[in-house]
Parts: structure tokens; sequence; C-alpha cells
């Protein structure tokens, strides 16, 4: 069994002692059963009750840790798992791929490809204005990545709304 490093927790949440995990540069799986903490005294494991998904990161209830003071004592703490249950993210990038939307057709070649963190960013040019689109799974349609590809149905206004 290797660790690797998931991330860190940052605030609790709640009164039952939930501790929100920020992650880095990956996502841990939601099968993981057990988290490692770096404590004073060693690394130390601690079994997961609960994760789910949360705004800004992710929602960790652990078995012994029920009350929100034993919560804060671990803020701030590097947070490690089993290296199966941890998956890097791999950076997205469109540029090259043509994008086409449902009502105008094609809006050409995407000419860069941007995360916020939030979501994917991706910039075209529609008749000389710059005219930039979320890649929301609300608005895809499909992606072909043989033939670079991408369909969407952007919300109504939104490309007219840079065409103006």
């Amino acid at each position: 069994m290797q660790l690797v490093k998931a991330g860190y927790f940052s605030k609790t949440h709640g009164l039952k002692g939930e501790l929100l995990l920020k992650e880095q540069e990956g996502t841990i799986d939601f099968e993981t059963k057990v988290l490692f903490i770096d404590l004073p005294t060693g690394r130390a494991p601690y079994f997961v009750s609960s994760m789910r998904e949360f705004k800004s990161g992710v929602l960790v209830h652990l078995e012994e840790v029920d009350t929100v003071e034993k919560a804060r004592s671990l803020i701030g703490k590097p947070i490690y798992c089993e290296d199966e249950y941890f998956f890097l993210e791999e950076e997205l990038d469109y540029t090259g791929y043509e994008l086409i939307d449902g009502v105008f057709g094609s809006l050409g070649p995407v000419l860069q490809t941007d995360d916020n963190g939030v979501q994917i960013l991706l910039t075209v040019k529609v008749t000389e204005k710059e005219v930039i689109l979320p890649l929301v799974e609300d608005f895809i349609e499909s992606i072909d990545d043989t033939v670079k590809i991408i369909r969407i149905n952007a919300p109504k206004g939104l490309i007219e709304m840079y065409l103006q």
C-alpha cells in the first residue's frame, strides 16, 4: 500500500464533526474507507463514515470524529489516502476542436481552453468577436475526440450577447 497526499481539512461543517476536505491536484474516490492524517504523534488512520461532494470541496465524516471540537483539531492537517483511491486530474485542452452550436452552426475552432475551477471555458472567434462559452454538461450534445468536434446547445441569448 502506497499513500498519496490528497489534500487537507480546511474547516468544519455543521455540528456533528464533518470536515471540508480541499483536494490537491486530483480527486479522492468516495469508495475509500480510510484516510490517513498527519498528527504530532505520526500518521494515523481514520475510518470514513461518509463522503459527499460540497460546493467548495468534499465533506467528510470520520467515524470517531463526532463533535466540532474533535473536528477542529484536524483542520490544516495533511490528508493521505491509498494511491488506488486517488486519481490525478487530467488537464483538458480542447484547443483546435471545432465548436458547433445547435442554432448557430459552426462557431469555428476553439482558440483557448480555460479551467477556472468551477467550469471549463472555451474561447472562439465569431465574426471577429471573441466569444467565451462554458462547457457544462447541460449544454454539451457530444464531444468527438477522434474528429475533434464539440457539439453544444448554448442557452438562448448567450452567443447573441457577444455578437451585439
